[in-house]
């Protein structure tokens, strides 16, 4: 108690004295004094203080020691203690990765934290081990595991380069880089360099090209991009490129190295239809060629074409929508009049595959298929004559009625032939006939009849009568769910259970 009365008389008692050096004082050293600049007062202002509040002391004595590391520091505290026995081991290998973090969180968030930034102890226990790195030794002696041993140590000094540089420090980074020669370090660490040629030579030379591809085409260097993407073989992007460069010779070359899927896709999804079409002829793909003109409404070179590529049917289906009528007779008459004498019928099908009906139906020796022939090409009137002379035959050997109705409609007389199937009870006989004949409305009234109702809908809507249509569609039952299979239990038998025996008899 004296004691403690003494210290109130000459200062302010624990922790708050105003003595130069004494207990609580406020000199340089004292416990707990309140000197900004004091170096280690416990718990004082001092930066190194035992305790202290980061700037003041704590007025009862007693600082937060309860503070943990975080951000850079936390790195830095980290990679000390993480080289520390690599260092000690000579295990050059294993301080690449410690100092790998090292570099990557001293840039990031795109800023420099250089050394000064650090509190006093993190800072002296990051120099100590930086410096502990730097005054590694060559390992001596010779054979293949002391050269590997070497060209570890020597990629460890590139890395510790780009550390110093991440810190600030220039000269001792050029020191660690002179001794570290040609060695290099991780591509990610010379990205924060921004020497992003040497990042894209090292992606190039361990093969990885469509990431140095990417790097050369994010710098506008279009070129190498190109080239770095062939290597990578994605000839999309290399077509893509080239497009955009305004280089015809090195694009069309590119597009032949793709498959034909994929040069369609990248030449015309770059609106390269003429490129695509140099291609395909070059390669002689006359059809793809055909088929490229067709779509772009260029039906006379569609047709040349296709006749290059021997398909003569679709040449002249071209040559008739681009109004070269000749050009497609002489196709046609190719195929089909030398089938003429030795048979008629595979002629008159061929005449009417090339889309000359009246041609077919001068051969056809079927009565139906001349009428419908006929039809198609616009003779009506002949159609008409046909049918009324079947129709009489017909009724002179007084067939069946259902044999005659077919021939009433399509000489016209339809309800006639309607009353017919009427009365046999035939109206989806009836409704094929009509549809046949082209009269939608007449048919899709027979299908309705017969509970056809989704081909009479189809028909309806073909008639123009959307209102019939949609009334239909509205009365169509639900799908029914499909039914769930019953799950499968064990087998039982009568007299036993799933495996056991069966038991004995009772005597």
């Amino acid at each position: 108690m004296a004691n403690e009365r003494d210290a109130k008389s000459a200062g302010q008692g624990p922790g708050g004295g105003r003595g130069p050096g004494g207990f609580g004082g406020r000199g340089p050293g004292g416990f707990g004094g309140r000197d900004p600049a004091g170096p280690g007062g416990f718990g004082g202002r001092g930066p190194g203080g035992f305790g202290g509040r980061g700037g003041r002391g704590d007025r009862r004595g007693r600082g937060r020691e309860d503070r943990r590391p975080v951000g850079f520091e936390a790195a830095a505290l980290e990679a000390a203690r993480a080289v520390d026995k690599p260092i000690l081991a000579g295990d050059f290998e294993a301080q690449l990765e410690p100092l790998e973090k090292l570099a990557t969180a001293a840039r990031k968030g795109g800023k420099t934290h250089r050394l000064d930034d650090l509190p006093q102890d993190a800072r002296g226990k990051l120099f100590t081990a930086l410096l502990r790195v730097m005054r590694q030794r060559a390992p001596e002696g010779e054979g293949e595991e002391v050269d590997q041993k070497a060209a570890r140590r020597r990629q460890v000094f590139a890395t510790l380069a780009e550390v110093w540089r991440a810190l600030g420090d220039d000269r001792r980074a050029e020191d660690a880089r002179e001794v570290a020669g040609d060695a290099q370090v991780a591509p990610h660490l010379l990205a924060w360099t921004g020497e992003w040629d040497k990042v894209a030579a090292l992606h190039e030379k361990e093969g990885r090209f469509r990431e140095a591809a990417r790097l050369f085409e994010e710098h506008d260097q279009p070129k190498e991009a190109a080239r770095l993407y062939r290597l990578a073989g994605d000839g999309v992007k290399v077509v893509e490129i080239l497009g955009k460069l305004g280089d015809r010779e090195a694009l069309v070359e590119a597009a032949k190295e793709l498959p034909p899927k994929q040069q369609e896709e990248a030449l015309l999804g770059a609106g390269l239809g003429d490129v695509l079409m140099e291609v395909l002829v070059q390669a002689e793909r006359w059809e793809d060629a055909g088929s490229l003109y067709e779509r772009a409404e260029q039906w006379g070179d569609a047709a040349r074409a296709y006749e290059r590529a021997g398909k003569t049917l679709k040449a002249a289906r071209a040559f008739d929508r681009a109004g070269e009528k000749a050009e497609a007779d002489r196709l046609a008459e190719a195929e089909a009049k030398p089938l003429e004498e030795s048979d008629p019928l595979a002629a008159a099908k061929m005449w009417a595959r090339f889309g000359r009906p009246l041609e077919a139906a001068r051969l056809a020796t079927d009565p139906v298929d001349k009428f419908r022939w006929l039809r198609e090409g616009g003779a009506s009137e002949e159609a008409v004559e046909v049918a009324k002379a079947e129709l009489a035959a017909a009724q002179e050997a007084e067939k069946p009625l259902l044999e005659i109705a077919p021939w009433l409609a399509r000489s016209g007389d339809t309800a006639g032939a309607l009353k017919i199937y009427d009365e046999h009870r035939r109206p989806e006989e009836a409704g094929q006939l009509f549809e046949e004949l082209g009269e939608a409305e007449l048919a899709a009234r027979c299908f309705e009849v017969a509970g056809k109702t989704r081909k009479a809908a189809d028909l309806y809507e073909k008639a123009g009568n959307a209102e019939a249509a949609q009334r239909l569609r509205e009365a169509e039952p639900p799908p029914r769910p499909a039914p769930k299979a019953a799950p499968r239990g064990p087998r039982v038998g009568r007299d036993r259970g799933p495996r056991g025996p069966r038991p004995a008899a009772k005597r």
